[in-house]
């Protein structure tokens, strides 16, 4: 289809108020400075076709507007052309008219015919997309759509499809053979696929090899008396601690009657302090401070005793960091060995199978795995020394928390000193003045001293609360069970060994075996890279070979050496996105020129800002040039030479 523009009529069109212009279907160039209309040409011609501006927008301003920038009443817009389709003239009329009722302005409404025949909006739009659709009349008018509006996929499939059908790349046949009916995308995923599994399954196998490896190098042929000797010594201990705990747990009935015996004993003492008290008379004064004498000095005697308790405490809790500290070192030292071992052995330049000396990637993988277990062994290293340098810090803190409770009770027993000796002197003044009273004191009286030594007893028996205790047997188990847990693995371990040794050999054949047909997939992927770098010459060569100006990437090269699709324009080998105003126009047109000849379709060009453009237009379809020229205030038109003042 080949649509030309004959004329163009335009009233009352945003700033336009009217315009008639004669092209006759030839090229043509508009002249005016900015601001005077050759934009709003364009605009109309597309609005009267599509409802949209030249940037694409529908709910544009088209009417004109007044000096309060509101629309002007009672005008009527129209835009009206001739057009030539394959040599038939038709005329395209639209209009835009106030909507008034009553005097009332209602809304708006528009008139749309084709060859004076009125048509609703919606079978003008279906006339105009039978003609040419919406898409297809950008592609071809809009020099930046192709680049700028459509995305590089799309772009790229419009350009396989101008360029036919491609040659194959010669000299694949193997790689071809593979394929069995399926994409070369599809093999490539394939392949990688196999691939990710091989080198997972791969991957996997050398930590196994190292950890049985660790095993065999620490444990086999090893004597594993002395550790069962201690194993056996640890659950002793832990035998031991269980039935202090069940002893506690028994006991504990017992000890509730003695406290319950002891707290009858403490009412009936406070019960006979009472009526002595009764019969103090003067001396009321003295026996209260003689009984808060008493009371401080209990205060203080039970500091040293709860001192003693938290030292005795911490004492344990240092026993059990400082063995769980030996462990570790031991831990640590073997750790030292294995490395020293592994660092100092040779990796064995010859196959196992056949003798013959292993090419240089078979030896670069040896190293990697040595690397990769002396990496391991290092970290566990670093991992157990993690370990050792926090139980030397907690050692340390538990040590200073050590000497800060031997400062604490030390003089906890100072002050439980001094209170008892300001006991001494006190009680026996106090003793003295109330002698002249014939009230009887609870330290003279028969009854007060009985129950008093009855108290003494059976607190001396009842001794700390269960709680405290069996913390104290739970701490001390619980490391036992650690300590044992350590050494059932390092028997375990032992027993595991000679086990071990038959199937390091497996897993060494499965693993050559698996790097063998890793190399075979990595091969056929570098034969798909070969194959994708000479179909994608083939493919430009096959797409450029249709531009005459432009040139298209459609590949690019990665750095891991593959090809990836993409699809960029490009000028003298500059890219569109660093290219000129004009140059990226030239462009446009040179594309233009290419689909209008591909789809069979050619309309009119309107080119925008062409004075912008140094370089020659060669257009093969009706070309309109919008060009700024200062001081030409009006809109000119200069078709073939001849000018016309509008």
């Amino acid at each position: 289809m080949n649509m030309r523009l004959n004329k163009i009529q335009i009233e009352n069109f945003k700033g336009i108020k009217a315009f008639d212009a004669d092209f006759d279907g030839e090229n043509a160039t508009i002249k005016a400075a900015n601001g005077i209309g050759k934009t709003t040409i364009y605009d109309a011609f597309l609005w009267l076709l599509f409802n949209k501006d030249s940037a694409g927008k529908k709910d544009f301003e088209l009417r004109p507007l007044d000096d309060d920038n509101q629309p002007i009443s009672g005008l009527t817009l129209l835009v009206a052309a001739e057009i030539d389709i394959d040599g038939v003239t038709h005329i395209l009329r639209k209009q835009h008219e106030e909507k008034v009722v009553k005097g009332q302005l209602r809304g708006f409404e528009t008139l749309c015919f084709v060859d004076d025949v009125p048509k609703k909006v919606g079978e003008f739009q279906e006339y105009i997309s039978e003609l040419i659709p919406e898409d297809t009349f950008k592609l071809l008018t809009s020099l930046r759509h192709f680049n700028e509006g459509l995305h590089w996929k799309d772009r790229r499939s419009v350009l396989l499809e101008i360029a036919g059908e491609i040659e194959t790349p010669k000299g694949f046949d193997h790689l071809l053979s593979q394929l069995k009916g399926r994409s070369l995308d599809d093999y490539k995923k394939v392949l990688a696929d196999q691939k990710k599994r091989l080198t997972k399954e791969r991957d996997e196998i050398s930590p196994r090899i190292d950890e049985l490896q660790r095993g065999s190098v620490d444990y086999a042929g090893k004597d594993t008396a002395p550790v069962i000797q201690l194993r056996e010594l640890a659950k002793k201990e832990l035998a031991g601690l269980d039935k202090q705990r069940a002893d506690l747990f028994a006991s504990e009935k017992a000890r509730q009657l003695k406290i319950d015996q002891l707290n009858v004993l403490k009412s009936q003492f406070g019960y006979r302090e009472r009526q002595l008290a009764s019969d103090t008379g003067g001396i009321q004064h003295l026996l209260d401070e003689k009984k808060t004498i008493e009371l401080a000095v209990s205060e203080k005697h039970g500091k040293v005793l709860l001192a003693e308790k938290m030292l005795h405490m911490k004492e344990s809790e240092l026993s059990s960091v400082r063995l769980g500290l030996e462990n570790h070192m031991r831990m640590l030292a073997g750790i030292r060995e294995e490395y020293g071992q592994v660092s100092a052995k040779s990796e064995p330049c010859n196959c196992s199978l056949c003798g013959q000396v292993l090419p240089a990637d078979k030896m670069a993988e040896v190293n990697k795995r040595k690397e990769q277990k002396l990496a391991e062994i290092i970290a566990r290293g670093n991992t157990t020394k993690a370990s050792v340098d926090a139980q030397k810090q907690k050692a340390s803190a538990i040590e200073s928390e050590l000497k800060a409770l031997k400062d604490e009770l030390e003089k906890a027993k100072i002050e439980l000193a001094e209170s008892e000796a300001y006991r001494t002197q006190r009680i026996a003044e106090i003793d003295n003045l109330a002698s002249h009273n014939k009230t009887i004191s609870p330290d003279q009286d028969p009854v007060c001293l009985d129950i008093k030594h009855k108290i003494e007893c059976l607190s001396g028996e009842i001794g700390e609360p269960l709680a405290n205790q069996l913390q104290v047997i739970e701490t001390e188990s619980q490391a036992k069970k650690a300590e044992i847990d350590e050494y059932n693995q390092i028997l375990a371990r032992a027993d595991r060994a000679k086990q071990d040794a038959e199937r390091i050999k497996e897993l060494e054949a499965k693993e050559n075996e698996i790097a063998q047909q890793i190399a075979d997939i990595d091969g056929l992927l570098a034969s798909i890279e070969a194959y994708r770098a000479a179909e994608s010459g083939l493919i430009e060569a096959a797409v450029n070979d249709k531009f005459k100006l432009v040139k298209f990437k459609m590949f690019t090269q990665l750095l891991n050496g593959g090809m990836e699709e993409s699809c960029e324009a490009m000028l003298n080998g500059v890219p569109y996105s660093d290219c000129s105003y004009g140059q990226k126009a030239v462009m446009g047109i040179d594309i233009v020129n290419t689909l209008s000849a591909h789809y069979g379709v050619s309309v009119p060009l309107v080119v925008d800002n062409a004075e912008s453009i140094t370089y020659p237009i060669e257009f093969s379809g009706q070309l309109i040039s919008l060009v700024a020229q200062k001081n030409v205030k009006k809109l000119t038109i200069d078709k073939k030479g001849v000018v016309a003042n509008v």
